[in-house]
């Protein structure tokens, strides 16, 4: 929770030392309880700001992660766990997931714009690795004694599936596509930047090897492939296709047309207007 304060720096300490104690109590042995409405106005502030940042590559450049104690936000959801309120932060914390990922994607979506769009998917999938670990980490005991023992999943299990949901299945047309180019145009964007998405959807999801076996097999040293790695392909193949072929309506083609038909139409079409305009020249030369 960010406060903004004008008063003199003795009030500013005087201030800081106020908010420090309210919070930082809850760390030590002696917690201070922890009812609705400090939940609502002191804990779940503060975590909620921890985990949009640790989202939002973006909301970093103004405060990076380090600035926060991973350590007390620890303390703090154990505290809030073991006074009863697991339910409410699960609650809240996997709907703050929800509605930022959800963001994240329509803001990617909706950039037309392929090396751009490429700069930001790749931030997006870093970020997102990264972040992963450490909401693990500090949500360490929420997630073994509730998420895990009571729901039966795993925070990993939850941001993997709403980032896999929001930003890969909604992009995955152009995934497919940005991959493909770099395979047959090995140029049109840096290397580098290449494998970092690679091994961040890697680490996010082996699963993602699907949006293309070939690329993440070339680029990734060492990499484990899975036992099913023949049905990863087909299930690429049979994507590729249908992106194609949707491609292909899009610009007219029906089915039952072969794609020979398509260019002989074409073609001919280009004729007659190269003969209209052939026809109109004489016409004004006369």
């Amino acid at each position: 929770m960010d406060i903004i304060m004008t008063d003199s720096s003795e009030t500013q300490t005087q201030s800081k030392t106020i908010i420090s104690t309210q919070i930082g109590q809850s760390f030590g042995m002696n917690p201070v309880k922890v009812n609705k409405g400090t939940y609502e106005t002191t804990f779940w502030p503060q975590i909620s700001g921890f985990v949009q940042n640790a989202l939002q590559a973006s909301l970093q450049i103004e405060r990076p992660l380090h600035t926060y104690s991973h350590e007390e936000l620890y303390r703090s959801i154990y505290w809030m766990c073991w006074q009863g309120f697991q339910k409410r932060l699960y609650s809240d914390l996997t709907s703050l997931i929800e509605k930022t990922l959800e963001t994240l994607g329509n803001q990617l979506e909706s950039d037309k714009q392929l090396n751009t769009w490429f700069n930001n998917f790749q931030q997006l999938c870093v970020n997102h690795a990264k972040a992963t670990e450490i909401l693990e980490s500090v949500f360490a005991y929420l997630d073994k004694t509730y998420i895990q023992c009571i729901l039966r999943e795993s925070l990993r299990d939850v941001l993997v599936d709403r980032f896999q949901r929001h930003i890969t299945k909604k992009s995955e047309m152009r995934i497919i596509y940005t991959f493909n180019l770099v395979l047959n145009n090995p140029g049109q964007f840096e290397l580098n930047a290449v494998k970092d998405v690679l091994k961040a959807m890697y680490k996010i999801s082996a699963d993602n090897i699907y949006l293309n076996p070939t690329l993440f097999q070339n680029l990734i040293e060492d990499i484990k492939m899975p036992t099913n790695f023949e049905d990863i392909i087909v299930r690429h193949t049979t994507l590729e296709t249908k992106y194609q072929l949707e491609k292909l309506k899009s610009e007219g083609w029906e089915p039952g047309q072969s794609f020979q038909s398509k260019r002989s139409i074409t073609m001919m079409n280009e004729d007659d207007e190269k003969q209209e305009e052939e026809s109109s020249a004489k016409r004004r030369q006369y």
